[in-house]
């Protein structure tokens, strides 16, 4: 399994780094917070040895502060409870917090999930935000002076090493760090077993490629019996991550925007194969013909050999999608481009601006959200609901952790998506700085409708995009970044 890569690397680099320190007797800083043993027989007869103490002073000095033996009480809230499992999750979660950190006491604070953020603009007001909290929006609790910087605590955590690097690198703003990934969903595709076996389509393998998907959305295309090869057309989302390595949608790379060749291609071939009736995008008057319902959906009766969708969908698909059909499903992994990266949403969490206790308040965001416990604890939490699809996915390469997720499952098609989820290249609509902005003026202008309805081809208005994307995104940070 490829998933230790970054883990790996990481303990390579330390070990470099303590190698040097004893060859040389360099006392630069280093990020880890473990003392340096540098007692060779070299250093210990030399002239220049290095003070073996004051190096590991040194290196203490450089992990986090201390946590705080005061009695104190931390505040936290997420959203998803309604969800079976969560409450069981959130409270196997705070629960062993707690029990780490005796001296501390959380508090949940409740807020209405249809309306998140109008609830935290009520607990901002009264000076009552959560000490940590789960955001829709990084950038909009970031305008709103809610979210507090945590770089240097990313940057001294050694733990954080395991978070899938396209998440934090995509997150910056300004080159800060306000918000940290909670949970992700990947994109993945859910392949109709019972369409490939209409058409004597053999299946993939776990391993194809962009190309491979192509070529079997075309060949099994068969419009004039309403079977689609593919549907939710969402590639400018997910073809700059496998095409351009840790480009997110827009060609994000956490710096700046590229509307690059790359969606230009995205959106020609989303136009190409709905003209074509490759993509399913059937108009009212077919899904009345076929199906008996122009409201239908028609992935759900199984009319998509290869549907893009997410892992909150595999229940749905698993219930109510497989008894409507008739279908056998199947779930893949989302086919690889020349990145070999993966696509997937994710949701992000803050440390309130205000807490009188951010090195607590850090721990406990680590402890419900992206660290090993964090993670061990939620999946103790959905075994005890009685949880058989897994949705939320960890946001750490951590081969522990990985093992207890695909231990949910017996499937092996499922199993070789968690095995694919080595880079993850995560959703920007939370974090990137101009997006919203840049949005409303495309829906202002009606340029996605001027696409949408060919009047416009994709690589005439690729420039102007780049350019008014970004002069949104420098207006966002000279705005409201610090």
């Amino acid at each position: 399994m490829k998933r230790t890569k970054r883990f790996l690397s990481a303990v390579l680099t330390a070990s470099l780094m303590t190698g040097l320190l004893a060859g040389c007797g360099s006392t630069e800083a280093t990020n880890d917070s473990a003392s340096v043993d540098v007692k060779t027989e070299e250093t210990a007869t030399s002239d220049s040895a290095v003070d073996q103490e004051a190096i590991e002073e040194e290196a203490k000095s450089l992990g986090l502060p201390e946590m705080t033996t005061d009695d104190i009480t931390l505040t936290y809230a997420c959203w998803g409870l309604a969800e079976k499992g969560e409450i069981e999750a959130r409270d196997k979660q705070l629960q062993a917090f707690m029990e780490a950190y005796p001296n501390i006491t959380v508090e949940f604070v409740n807020i209405d999930q249809t309306a998140w953020d109008d609830g935290l603009t009520t607990l901002a007001a009264t000076g009552s935000l959560p000490d940590v909290f789960w955001v829709y929006s990084v950038t909009n609790a970031v305008a709103n002076e809610w979210a507090l910087d945590v770089t240097d605590f990313y940057e001294n955590d050694p733990e954080a090493v395991e978070i899938y690097g396209s998440m934090v690198d995509n997150a910056r703003i300004g080159g800060k760090l306000y918000g940290m990934p909670t949970v992700m969903f990947p994109y993945l595709v859910f392949l109709n077993k019972t369409v490939f076996e209409k058409y004597n389509e053999p299946l993939p393998s776990y391993d194809w490629t962009i190309d491979e998907f192509k070529e079997i959305a075309e060949r099994i295309t068969h419009p004039d019996e309403f079977y689609f090869g593919t549907s939710n057309p969402n590639y400018t989302d997910y073809f700059p991550a496998q095409y351009n390595a840790g480009q997110s949608a827009y060609g994000w790379d956490g710096e700046s925007y590229h509307f690059d060749q790359t969606w230009v291609d995205a959106l020609n071939l989303k136009y190409n194969w709905i003209d074509s009736g490759v993509c399913e995008w059937a108009p009212a008057e077919d899904k009345l013909r076929f199906l008996g319902d122009e409201g239908a959906w028609p992935p759900g009766f199984g009319r998509s050999a290869m549907h893009f969708d997410w892992t909150w969908t595999i229940a749905y698909f698993e219930d109510a999608v497989s008894a409507q059909s008739g279908c056998e499903f199947l779930y893949y992994p989302q086919p690889q481009g020349p990145s070999g990266a993966q696509m997937a949403v994710v949701d992000y969490g803050v440390i309130s601006a205000s807490t009188e206790h951010p090195r607590e308040a850090w721990e406990l965001q680590k402890w419900t959200s992206w660290g090993k416990e964090a993670c061990l604890n939620r999946y103790e939490g959905y075994k005890e609901a009685g949880l058989e699809v897994v949705s939320r996915m960890p946001v750490i390469d951590n081969p522990e952790v990985w093992d207890v997720v695909k231990g949910f499952t017996d499937k092996e098609d499922i199993q070789a998506v968690y095995d694919h989820l080595v880079e993850v290249v995560p959703s920007i609509s939370s974090v990137a700085p101009g997006y919203n902005q840049f949005n409303d003026w495309m829906n202002e202008n009606e340029i996605w409708a001027q696409l949408d309805n060919r009047e416009i081809a994709p690589a005439d208005i690729a420039d102007e995009l780049t350019q008014k994307a970004n002069e949104f995104k420098d207006e966002w940070l000279a705005n409201y970044a610090k």
